[in-house]
């Protein structure tokens, strides 16, 4: 089975170089773009990340100030976040139309909506959720900067039987995988999705055009062994995507990376 893979714009931030590019680019500041990853196919409506907690003020702040203590130049602008409804309206969908979703970070900036989704099957990383349920090891962020309280309230009461832990890697549909990347975060994962133009590769530890065009890690991470090992795995894909690349609508106009 093959899919189509379009990429709906989500909301923005700031970012030095060192985060995105292994110790280099100091000085260099650009927008991270955080995307929807909308596949469709054999009459499924699957979503990569739900997005940014904007509409719940405490959380959206909170996530912020986790983000500043790089700069306080880190942060989602309001005026530069679109929320779940209104991106999928523009390609003509409902919330409730959504009958998976799949989650590539650990991090509010890609959960912060999950709640939302009443209809869809979730799957995330088994190391995640075990990190932070168990308190982070990390010992850096507190538990409302992974899922924001009303999304851990869901996840844990009416949405817990929506809830599949992905230990290593599953085939979620034929010719859709999630897998566990690690290197970013505990709970990070990569997508390898079926299209007309051969497998399509993204994962949460590759995040602009130079990670894949320099083999140059990421700056923000946990492990540099499981980045090289991530890396290897997606450069077996046939087109390989950078997951908060705010260049990619210039070589995918639309954001349509596979019809």
């Amino acid at each position: 089975m093959t899919y189509s893979l379009r990429a709906l714009y989500a909301a923005r931030q700031e970012s030095p170089g060192p985060v995105w590019y292994y110790i280099g680019k100091v000085g260099e500041w650009r927008n991270l773009f955080f995307y929807y990853w909308l596949i469709q196919g054999g009459g499924h409506n699957v979503l990569v990340d739900t997005g940014v907690p904007f509409s719940k003020p405490e959380d959206f702040d909170l996530l912020n100030k986790s983000h500043q203590y790089v700069d306080q130049r880190c942060a989602h602008p309001p005026d530069k976040v679109t929320q779940p409804p209104e991106a999928l309206a523009k390609v003509g969908l409902k919330v409730e139309d959504i009958d998976t979703v799949l989650i590539t970070s650990m991090s509010s900036y890609a959960t912060g909506n999950l709640e939302m989704f009443l209809n869809a099957e979730i799957y995330m990383s088994k190391n995640g959720w075990d990190n932070i349920v168990g308190g982070d090891a990390m010992g850096i962020y507190e538990t409302r900067v992974f899922f924001p309280k009303k999304t851990m309230e869901y996840l844990l009461g009416p949405g817990k039987d929506k809830i599949h832990l992905v230990e290593n890697e599953m085939e979620i549909l034929p010719g859709l995988t999630l897998w566990w990347c690690g290197a970013h975060h505990r709970g990070s994962m990569g997508v390898f999705v079926a299209t007309e133009k051969g497998k399509v590769g993204f994962a949460d530890s590759v995040f602009v055009f130079e990670n894949i065009d320099e083999k140059r890690p990421i700056g923000c991470l946990e492990s540099l062994s499981e980045w090289n090992s991530a890396y290897e795995k997606l450069m077996g894909a046939d087109i390989v995507i950078p997951i908060h690349e705010e260049r990619l609508f210039e070589r995918h106009p639309d954001g349509l990376i596979a019809q």
